[in-house]
């Protein structure tokens, strides 16, 4: 239950290998806490979250209960994982939260701007709030900002079962820093390094030096293993440009971060660089929603049923052999099943063996009118690490997203921000943007992207959530939402991880036919592949019965060329 992106990818894997898959989300969108909206959808999501809702009634289902069963009850509160909403409006110099139904703004009317906007930018188009309300249905943003790893498990998870060509994916073209108060490009790869005006001589002799011993372990390493990566960096004799580009923009850990970890992150970067492009990285054209929905038309193909706004209330258990025997739906209706995997939200803290706090990310979504690092090319896809901007203050990871990527109207930028919670998203967050972006509150920032909207809101961490930890039935499994990595490993590998333990013996998502290798059979009209151990008996007598018709043919040419011939002569007598 739940269409996010673990739960989607579990169930396109039963389905592929033919389980039969009831997929059930009580929202009307997919996706879940992965999902993607329109600026409209967005704005409604946000209005519904604000809303008080009423708890709904317990309906008393124990009517239904046969002998020897138990009735468990599900939370029905999947709106806990996002908290501490807030919107600020600057693009109509107006504060709070912005409902569709205020923007009262005619077209013709001249739109306002941010407080202190230059002057000296007269042809700039100003965007007003009612222009992003228009053109709504030109953006795609993202509840979560993550980044596929050219070789990462998603990716190697998309070819091999053949679901990547449900969607397109654009290379993240540069990797930038923020530092002393600017933005700079980090040299990544090779073409990078040797290119850079940032680095002197000796230092990319250096770096060249350093990314080129990290491909192996080697004992000098082992040698740090608990010690944090800074003092081995250090140790190399490395100067501070290269241990910030190291640290924050390569390896993207933190000062403390154990040296072993570290390697390990500096190796996973080194091993994506040039797949695809000139950096690790690639993102999916109109947002990351598209992948947990990719995995469901997956599992629909082979069989599997999807019924959005429908939900489960409450589990049969047979008491004898602790199993979830059935589960009864919203309506009343009792379904039966062999397993159940549902997301963690659903799941009361009577079932944790220990009582552990959530955790929880920090996240923004801006959009602005430019790019935070203007070049010659409209078309950059950045990603961005902010270091810690003072003591306390948690690292920040930042996506921007050009227009191409289908995400943002054209004019306009998508900007993401994530990093772990230390208060509510608006204190975390708020002074990196007032830093980096133009806004009432920031001085100095003449040069800086003005900020037309944005939106802070806290999410449930899903790296955290153990099952072991869970008093469970036996064949009920739990997946978590979004977890504060930058790639995607930790949701494949709770799906392997399920998979796994369901059906052992079976291959984990094999590859779907290609349409041109199917092959109907005319009796039943059942589609088979050859790769599935399917004959072709019915290709080989239509291959028969095209031979003949050809020799019919043949036979009918031959009759009229003797008819000719004889014509021929007759006409030579006469």
């Amino acid at each position: 239950m739940r269409s996010g992106l673990a739960e989607s990818v579990v169930a396109a894997a039963f389905s592929r290998v033919g389980q039969r898959v009831l997929h059930l989300d009580r929202r009307s969108y997919y996706a879940a806490n992965w999902a993607s909206f329109t600026f409209n959808a967005l704005l409604t999501w946000i209005q519904e979250h604000h809303e008080e809702s009423q708890p709904e009634e317990v309906q008393d289902w124990s009517s239904l209960l046969e002998e020897g069963e138990e009735l468990i009850y599900l939370l029905n509160r999947d709106s806990a994982s996002i908290t501490n909403l807030q919107v600020f409006c600057y693009a109509d110099r107006c504060h709070g939260f912005h409902p569709i139904i205020q923007a009262s703004q005619t077209e013709g009317e001249e739109p306002t701007t941010a407080a202190g906007q230059s002057q000296s930018e007269p042809t700039r188009k100003k965007i007003s709030f009612a222009h992003l309300v228009k053109e709504g249905r030109r953006f795609n943003i993202d509840l979560v900002s993550k980044l596929m790893y050219s070789r990462g498990s998603l990716v190697d998870l998309l070819i091999k079962s053949n679901v990547s060509r449900y969607a397109e994916f654009k290379n993240v073209t540069r990797i930038l820093t923020y530092r002393g108060g600017k933005v700079e490009q980090v040299p990544c790869s090779r073409a990078d390094v040797f290119a850079s005006r940032q680095l002197s001589v000796v230092e990319k002799r250096k770096l060249m030096r350093f990314l080129t011993s990290c491909v192996e372990e080697t004992e000098e390493q082992r040698a740090y293993n608990g010690r944090p990566y800074l003092e081995f960096l250090c140790d190399q004799q490395l100067g501070d440009n290269l241990q910030h580009f190291l640290l924050h923009s390569i390896a993207m850990v933190t000062e403390d971060t154990p040296t072993e970890e570290g390697l390990a992150s500096t190796r996973h970067f080194l091993r994506s660089l040039g797949r695809y492009g000139n950096t690790p990285f690639l993102f999916p054209v109109y947002g990351l929603g598209e992948i947990p929905q990719c995995f469901c038309r997956m599992c629909a193909v082979f069989g599997g049923i999807y019924c959005l706004r429908h939900s489960v209330s409450c589990l049969l258990l047979d008491k004898d052999t602790n199993r979830c025997k059935a589960v009864i739906d919203s309506r009343g209706q009792r379904i039966s099943c062999s397993h159940f995997v549902v997301e963690d939200g659903f799941i009361g803290a009577d079932w944790k063996r220990e009582a552990t706090p959530t955790r929880f990310l920090s996240r923004a979504v801006l959009i602005t009118d430019r790019s935070i690092l203007p070049s010659d090319s409209d078309q950059q896809v950045s990603m961005v690490t902010v270091p810690p901007i003072a003591a306390g203050c948690p690292a920040v990871k930042m996506v921007e997203l050009c227009p191409s990527t289908m995400t943002c109207m054209p004019g306009t930028y998508l900007v993401h921000l994530t990093c772990q919670s230390a208060g509510s998203a608006y204190h975390d967050l708020s002074p990196v943007v007032t830093r980096m972006f133009r806004t009432p509150e920031s001085h100095d920032q003449e040069s800086s992207p003005t900020l037309l909207w944005c939106l802070y809101f806290n999410m449930a961490d899903g790296s955290g959530l153990e099952g072991e930890g869970h008093d469970l039935p036996n064949n009920v499994y739990l997946c978590s939402g979004p977890d504060a990595g930058l790639g995607h490993e930790h949701a494949v590998r709770q799906a392997q991880a399920i998979f796994q333990k369901i059906l052992p013996d079976e291959e984990f998502c094999p590859p779907a036919p290609n349409p041109e290798d199917i092959v109907y059979d005319g009796e039943n009209n059942s589609s088979s592949t050859p790769g599935d151990g399917e004959t072709l008996e019915g290709e080989k007598e239509k291959e028969e019965t095209l031979e003949g018709e050809v020799e019919k043919e043949e036979k009918v040419e031959g009759e009229v060329e003797k008819e000719e011939k004889m014509e021929g002569e007759v006409e030579k007598e006469e």
